[in-house]
């Protein structure tokens, strides 16, 4: 599922643009949409596995996120919970 992350300036937009594409994985920087509000008017999008581990990646590396949104089929996006608690893992 794709993900609209969004972060309070775009020092930590790029911050964690580096840090991801340095993990091999797929990033889009684009224009926060006017319906999102944000301190800063870039955001990052990406495909984010719920029970994987993109979502740790944000906290394990203090990286911090304003808000987070899902996008669905129709391009439509809605406040993603995904960042507000840490995922549960397998095995725990």
């Amino acid at each position: 599922m794709k993900f609209l992350v969004l972060f309070e300036s775009i020092h930590q937009v790029l911050r964690a643009e580096k840090f991801l594409k340095g993990r091999g994985m797929k990033v889009d920087l684009i224009p926060v949409p006017r319906e999102l509000s944000s301190d800063c008017g870039v955001a990052i999008e990406m495909v984010l596995e719920p029970k994987g581990e993109s979502p740790l990646l944000f906290e394990e590396n203090q990286i911090p996120i304003s808000e987070c949104y899902a996008r669905d089929e129709q391009g439509k996006y809605r406040k993603s919970s995904l960042f507000s608690f840490p995922p549960e893992r397998e095995g725990e």
